[in-house]
């Protein structure tokens, strides 16, 4: 990697890492695009190099939470726990985020051009495809299990609690939707794959 390249890196990095600071200390809604780049000792027109909005900054923060999450979820035995852990701490930083950003974000990937949704979308299809692949792996779930099936259903239940949460107003809390999801339905729809070996009802 070049010095350009790695200079470009680190600049993107500061601008990260300023919108974090800022919108810790204000909320999303008072902090601006040229607040972030002063803190990040770059020029506001630098900012617009790396992100097209501000929303952009805080899809990057959040994506780096979303990847720390999958990696704990890993180091969790059966595959209804990962699946659970992931699902839960997801939602637990968008919660942490507030209801305006998740009203923003959910605004933004509503719109047919939006990269940062898809990517978000696809993040979590993959994390969730990839456990249920791992648990037929093992022969945990059978190996004729309906993976992508599967994996549509539970990520529709999870983008569903962030919705209902912003419909809501936050009356609704997605912490315990998503609780009781991975209580009861989640093991509910993995049973009819659990293979003997997994010590749970066989699939026929």
């Amino acid at each position: 990697m070049g010095k350009r390249q790695i200079a470009a890196q680190q600049t993107r990095c500061h601008l990260v890492l300023a919108a974090e600071a800022l919108i810790s200390e204000k909320g999303f809604e008072n902090v601006g695009v040229e607040e972030i780049a002063r803190r990040a000792g770059v020029a506001k027109g630098s900012f617009y190099t790396y992100f097209k909005r501000k929303e952009d900054v805080v899809a990057a923060i959040a994506q780096q939470e979303f990847f720390a999450v999958q990696q704990r979820a890993q180091n969790i035995g059966d595959v209804c726990g990962r699946i659970r852990v992931f699902l839960t701490e997801s939602m637990r930083y968008i919660v942490d985020a507030g209801l305006p950003i998740c009203r923003q974000w959910l605004k933004n990937v509503v719109e047919p051009t939006d990269v940062q949704g898809k990517n978000k979308l696809a993040f979590d299809q993959n994390v969730l495809r990839s456990a249920l692949r791992d648990a037929c792996a093992r022969g945990e779930l059978a190996a004729d299990t309906p993976v992508d099936t599967l994996c549509a259903w539970i990520a529709s239940a999870y983008y569903g609690a962030v919705t209902i949460w912003a419909i809501t107003d936050g009356q609704t809390d997605p912490m315990q939707l998503l609780a009781d999801y991975g209580d009861a339905a989640l093991p509910a729809l993995l049973a009819p794959y659990r293979t003997s070996a997994s010590g749970a009802k066989e699939h026929s």
